[in-house]
């Protein structure tokens, strides 16, 4: 067992053991050797010196045998019981040459070994001096004792061993300062005494000793990597050496005379005390070093044991045997155990009955060096629950490098574990869903061939495909698929996949959207049923109709609008539809809707198509196309009538047909002024352009307004353009019918209103003082009807010029922000009663206006707001940016506009939101309109009504010009 106090072994110790036994076996090999060639060199070294006696000899073999075999562990039994036979050889040498020194005996032992080949001049022939016995007893007792690892045996056999080694230091001594009684009894036995090399071999055999106990005993202190080890490791070889060597040199210079012998002393006692004192006072500095180290060692595992202790992972310290050392709050929290129940088991705790083999496998990896790192395992808590841990283990060295015990960090990878696991169901189920794409993906490639050979009056083989696969892909026994959700006919088109045509023929004609089939189509989800009977929207199947029990049914939409339906049912017996099954299916809708709806649209555009050749041949204006080089495509009847033909004439494009464009003065039109061509090449968008074309018949003149505009594709491809000629010549004799009228309206009406004014104001000022307060109510009166007047004939005649298209524009860049502002300051009094609010976003640009004919379009707004709007709400003005303009909304709070009147709002002499004339809001939609703009409204009877309208952004304008 080993000494709390004590270091792990050291990897040296069995090295010295072997070496120890080794110098003893051949110590006394060389004895015999001498004895038996009778060399006194081997024998005694010199003459005059003690003889190796023959039973030393043996007893110094048998002693380096028993070291070798019992001081290093792990040797076989019959090796340890030689080295035990060996052991008790030594002390039975020992023992009988004490007993016959005590008893004065001779019982002949000491001559067994070469009796006639060498001489024994003492007294006791062959006997080994009693202090080289007695080191054989304790030495031999020492061999005996080291099986034992009790803390007793080891402190008897370090005695035993100490008291030998003093003893042959002793002798040692004795031969260094030539001094008998120290290897001999001179006055006892002075024909005997411990020979040289015995002495050696008895040190060597204690070094030995010493060191095959290196985990307990004195060896454990000079070994230890403490400050003491280390003081005694570096200051043992001066304590033995220096005074010897130093008492040596200066006894030699005593017997040469340079100084008497009591000097010699007294100088070898002073430097040894000097270096002695030397040595302790560089130990004690050492010693200093040392505890320093210690100290911010102790600093260092308290910073880490502090880091550990607040770790979030589980930290375990362990020793060599797996015993559990150290226990943080993480590891209780993870294991269950506290820190008093874990310490002190062992980590076979911690694990399953199953996985033992396992921890122990670990535990020898660990002892032989290797580390686990990130090492996946089950571990147990205290509760016996099983959790997922992950584990990295390193190996805990002391000082002298040697592995002293483990340190592991335990995380729970529960959560990660759950994790992996549901990254691989997430791998499986894109994999199944790739699948499921490249299915989707062939049927749609299917889908798509088969729409490139459809007919476009027939979508029955897209329909077919598209059931087939559906089929396919969801298990299903039975597929359908139909166009239509009038529940008052059958489906527009119905096709049915896995029926045969006998069967389909004896259910009879196409179904109605009703029942389920119709709550599919009507709806925007799927409808699975595992029960098609059990549903409450199932109204039966008709005769001759195939039994069915699961049901999936799947609308058919393309930007929200339903092109189909798709049904799928399964047999009795079969097992229902899935989630995957609906989620592909879906998939599949999604993916060939669109195929649907172009069929469809294939069919429309036809249909369409005929349509519009009809709609335009019939048109009263005339229409011309061109494509994007300008060669004529089509050009309607009354086109034709204003065509000329000349031969080996041509226009600009290579048309052999052309149409002689004018000014409204009657000069030539340029062709880059031609409204086609400014549509064709420059992308303009042109409205009523007023020019006169040449019947070809009778080559009038014919005054005409044209409209051109581009015509392009969905990513604004410019295809062609399109004209389209209107007569006008009613219009323009209505307009000078209508100058005449307005003339004559200015002329009659203004004369009058001014002289009712004029007078008026003649009568204020002749009357002055003396009119009374009716008086003054009366002109009031006056003066009101006159501006009245004035501003029903102004109305008359911009409505005159608004249809006439006479209506000018003094446009420029207007800051909406203050040009607003001003406004409600100025019709402060048309909305007394009201609180006006304006909301102007951040950033709108300035529009292009006419300051003018914009604050007549918000006061009219204005005033019918406070005119019709509840007394004391609010009127707001919100005004926002949009993509090309600013639009602005009025908004007031009152009884509202019916919905009926709303549709005649804008029409003139409409009063239906409006007194007077109701030429208002008609005045103001013009004066929006010729701005570039439109105007709309929006009325919740007993609630709100708000009118809008917006004018271009100035920099839009500039852009386009």
């Amino acid at each position: 067992m080993r000494d709390g106090g004590a270091t792990a072994p050291s990897n040296g110790a069995p090295r010295g053991v072997a070496i120890a036994a080794a110098c003893s076996f051949a110590l006394g090999c060389v004895g015999l050797l001498g004895w038996w060639i009778r060399s006194t060199a081997l024998i005694s070294i010199a003459d005059g010196l003690p003889s190796m006696v023959p039973n030393t000899a043996v007893a110094l073999v048998l002693a380096g045998v028993s070291l070798w075999a019992l001081g290093i562990q792990g040797r076989p039994a019959p090796l340890r019981r030689l080295g035990q036979a060996c052991a008790a050889g030594v002390i039975a040498f020992g023992l009988a040459a004490l007993a016959q020194y005590a008893f004065a005996w001779d019982c002949g032992l000491d001559r067994l070994l070469f009796p006639s080949r060498v001489e024994f001049p003492s007294k006791f022939p062959g006997r080994p001096p009693p202090n080289t016995a007695l080191c054989c007893i304790l030495i031999g007792a020492a061999l005996l004792s080291l099986p034992a690892r009790t803390r007793r045996a080891c402190r008897l056999s370090d005695g035993g061993v100490l008291s030998a080694a003093a003893l042959a230091l002793t002798a040692l001594t004795g031969y260094v300062f030539g001094v008998g009684y120290f290897y001999g009894l001179p006055p006892l036995f002075p024909f005997t005494g411990m020979a040289l090399h015995v002495a050696i071999a008895f040190l060597a055999l204690c070094a030995g000793l010493l060191m095959a106990r290196p985990d307990c005993g004195a060896f454990t202190v000079l070994a230890a990597s403490g400050p003491g080890g280390t003081l005694l490791r570096r200051s043992l070889p001066f304590v033995v050496l220096v005074p010897l060597a130093m008492g040596r040199l200066f006894l030699i210079g005593a017997d040469l005379g340079a100084y008497p012998l009591a000097a010699s002393f007294s100088l070898a006692s002073a430097l040894t005390t000097l270096l002695l004192g030397a040595l302790l006072w560089v130990s004690a500095a050492r010693l200093d070093l040392l505890d320093e180290a210690r100290r911010r060692a102790e600093e260092a595992r308290a910073f880490l044991a502090t880091l550990a202790h607040s770790s979030d992972d589980a930290v375990i310290g362990t020793d060599l045997d797996g015993t559990i050392q150290t226990w943080n709050p993480a590891a209780e929290r993870l294991y269950g155990y506290s820190a008093g129940e874990a310490i002190g088991r062992t980590v076979l705790a911690l694990y399953p009955p199953e996985r033992a083999a396992e921890a122990e496998e670990n535990l020898a990896r660990l002892r032989l060096g290797e580390h686990l790192d990130h090492f996946e395992t089950v571990g147990r808590t205290k509760d016996g629950r099983t959790i997922d841990v992950e584990i990295t283990v390193s190996s805990i060295a002391d000082d002298a490098g040697r592995i002293a015990g483990f340190s592991a960090i335990c995380r729970d990878i529960a959560r990660r574990k759950a994790m992996e696991a549901e990254v691989a169901s997430a791998h499986a189920a894109e994999r199944h869903i790739r699948s499921q794409l490249e299915a989707i993906g062939a049927a749609c490639a299917a889908v798509s061939e088969a729409l490139a050979g459809v007919p476009r009056t027939d979508a029955r083989p897209l329909l077919e495909i598209i059931a087939l696969h559906a089929r396919r892909m969801s298990g299903a026994d039975y597929a359908a698929i139909g166009i239509g959700q009038d529940a008052g006919r059958p489906f527009d088109a119905w096709v049915p996949s896995g029926v045969a045509a006998e069967q389909a023929a004896q259910i009879g004609g196409d179904p109605r959207p009703i029942g389920l089939l119709g709550a599919v189509a009507r709806g925007d989800r799927p409808i699975r049923v595992d029960d098609l009977l059990a549903h409450p929207d199932f109204v039966g199947l008709p005769p001759h109709h195939h039994p069915l029990q699961a049901f999936l049914g799947v609308p058919l939409r393309f930007h929200d609008r339903l092109v189909g339906t798709l049904y799928l049912g399964k047999r009795p017996g079969r097992p229902p539809f899935t989630e995957d099954d609906e989620r592909v299916v879906v998939l599949l809708a999604q993916r060939t809707c669109s195929a649907l709806e172009t069929a469809r649209l294939c069919r429309t555009e036809a249909t369409e198509r005929k349509r519009l050749q009809a709609v335009v041949e019939q048109m009263p204006e005339a229409a011309i196309l061109v494509d994007a080089e300008g060669r004529l495509i089509t050009c309607n009847r009354i086109a034709l009538e204003y065509a000329s033909y000349r031969a080996g004439e041509a226009d600009l494009w290579g048309n052999a047909v052309n149409f002689d464009l004018r000014y409204p003065s009657g000069e030539p039109m340029a062709w880059a002024d031609r409204p086609l061509i400014r549509a064709l090449s420059r992308g303009e968008t042109v409205t009523g352009a007023e020019a006169q074309i040449c019947r070809a018949a009778d080559g009038a003149s014919v005054p005409v307004l044209v409209n051109a505009a581009p015509v392009r594709s969905d990513d604004g491809e410019l295809q062609g353009a399109v004209a389209v000629f209107q007569d006008i010549t009613a219009l323009k004799e209505m307009e000078r019918q209508r100058q005449e009228w307005t003339g004559v309206i200015a002329h009659d009406l203004r004369q009058p209103i001014q002289v009712i004014a004029t007078a008026s104001q003649i009568l204020r000022l002749q009357l002055g003082e003396r009119l009374a307060a009716d008086g003054e109510k009366q002109l009031g009166r006056i003066s009101a009807s006159v501006d009245w007047l004035r501003r029903m004939i102004d109305d008359l005649l911009d409505a005159s010029r608004i249809e006439a298209r006479q209506l000018t524009l003094d446009r420029r860049p207007v800051d909406l922000r203050a040009q607003l502002r001003e406004i409600l300051e100025r019709s402060a009094g048309a909305t007394a009663g009201h609180a006006v609010r304006l909301e102007l976003e951040d950033g709108v640009p300035a529009v292009w206006a006419d300051p003018g004919r914009l604050e007549q379009i918000v006061t009219n707004l204005l005033s019918n707001a406070a005119k019709y709007g509840e007394p004391g709400r609010d009127i707001v003005i919100a005004v926002r940016a949009e993509a090309a303009g600013a639009r602005v909304a009025v908004t007031n709070w009152g009884r509202g506009i019916a919905e009926s009147a709303l549709a005649h709002l804008f029409k003139r002499f409409s009063r239906a939101a409006e007194g007077g004339v109701g030429l208002g809001l008609y005045i103001t939609k013009g004066l929006v309109e010729a701005h570039g703009g439109s105007i709309s409204v929006e009325s919740s009877p007993g609630a709100t009504t708000t009118f809008r309208f917006t004018i271009p952004f100035a920099r839009a304008l500039a852009a386009g010009t």
